[in-house]
């Protein structure tokens, strides 16, 4: 018994290594103003606790002709990233909202054709240097909206996915591959999201809560944690994780700055305690508002209309010409752990 005793005093403790949380990001919006403008907000977000950052390579542009690439820009981002500690995602948008993005000469090629999935994969195999810096690979975005009337496409889609989830994981076992849709409670069509995610091996959600039949008009702040928590249990053993995550300050969206704040302080306080091995990483999607892209209203316009110009105008943590909004404040003040 004694002997018993001195053998368990001797052995080593097993102790649990705490997980760590999900990796934080921000996009880094900011206008090239010379040399230094662009390095200087990077490093400024760096220091708010955001070491996430996505990267984004269209096929078409990369692939101007057949088996002639152009990636030595993306190539060279990756590597300094990776290089400075960052974590990486790759966005391949071979979907978006309303388009298909593949090389000109296969514009009316099916996604199950084997002569467009074979010009795929010597285009992966091209990128492996930056598949190396990567943790994440993203083959869509907004793909459920895309898909949402086209079910063939979609099916032809599935068939390409597959395949190319089997050519990463034998080439690049450590590499999680996904589709970008709508979170299941903001998309239009959840049903075409459950059937892009069916087979992926991790989910890939953009997330900006509005309200069921009130067009771009915000929900509450609070449903973030019932929401995300709902996804982590219908998730399984199969990580998620939010490449855009946004929540618009203006009045016209049923928001205020104060709101937006409220969501921020929401957001990096469930990251915190979030385990970073299920949520694998979530990215605010703007650091500053974009400037205007698009003419001004013309009088008589729709509710919609109105609603939909102020959600993408007013979705950064910063005025667009760099004024800090209530949301900033929150995201330095949960950056350095104060609590209230």
């Amino acid at each position: 018994m004694l002997a018993f005793a001195l053998l368990l005093a001797l052995a080593p403790l097993r102790v649990e290594k705490p997980a760590t949380p999900p990796a934080l990001g921000v996009g880094v919006n900011v206008p090239d103003r010379g040399a230094d403008s662009g390095q200087a907000a990077l490093e400024m977000v760096r220091r708010t606790g955001a070491s996430f950052f996505v990267l984004e390579v269209s096929w078409s542009a990369a692939e101007p002709r057949p088996r002639e690439y152009r990636l030595e820009d993306i190539q060279r981002s990756a590597r300094l990233l990776r290089q400075s500690g960052a974590t990486l995602h790759l966005s391949i948008p071979l979907v978006s909202e309303s388009a298909r993005d593949v090389p000109s000469d296969l514009t009316g090629t099916a996604f199950d054709d084997p002569k467009l999935s074979l010009r795929l994969g010597r285009f992966l195999d091209a990128l492996t240097p930056v598949l190396l810096d990567v943790q994440t690979l993203s083959l869509g975005e907004a793909a459920d909206t895309y898909f949402a009337d086209k079910p063939d496409e979609l099916r032809a889609y599935r068939r390409l996915f597959d395949g190319a989830v089997q050519f990463l994981q034998k080439k690049l076992p450590r590499l999680l591959v996904g589709v970008t849709t709508a979170a299941p409670t903001e998309s239009r069509s959840p049903e075409v999201a459950a059937e892009l995610h069916r087979r992926s091996p991790v989910l890939f959600y953009a997330y900006c809560p509005l309200v069921a039949g009130a067009p771009f008009t915000q929900r509450d702040p609070q449903v973030l944690e019932k929401d995300w928590e709902a996804l982590l249990a219908a998730a399984g053993e199969r990580p998620i994780a939010f490449p855009r995550v946004s929540y618009s300050s203006s009045a016209e969206n049923g928001s205020s700055p104060a709101k937006q704040a409220e969501f921020i302080r929401i957001f990096r306080r469930f990251l915190n305690r979030a385990d970073g091995r299920r949520l694998l990483f979530a990215r605010y999607l703007w650091l500053r508002d974009p400037p205007p892209a698009e003419p001004e209203l013309q009088p008589g316009a729709s509710i919609a209309e109105r609603r939909r110009r102020a959600l993408l105008r007013n979705l950064g943590l910063q005025e667009a010409s760099g004024r800090p909004k209530p949301a900033w404040a929150e995201w330095l003040r949960e950056s350095a752990g104060v609590k209230r």
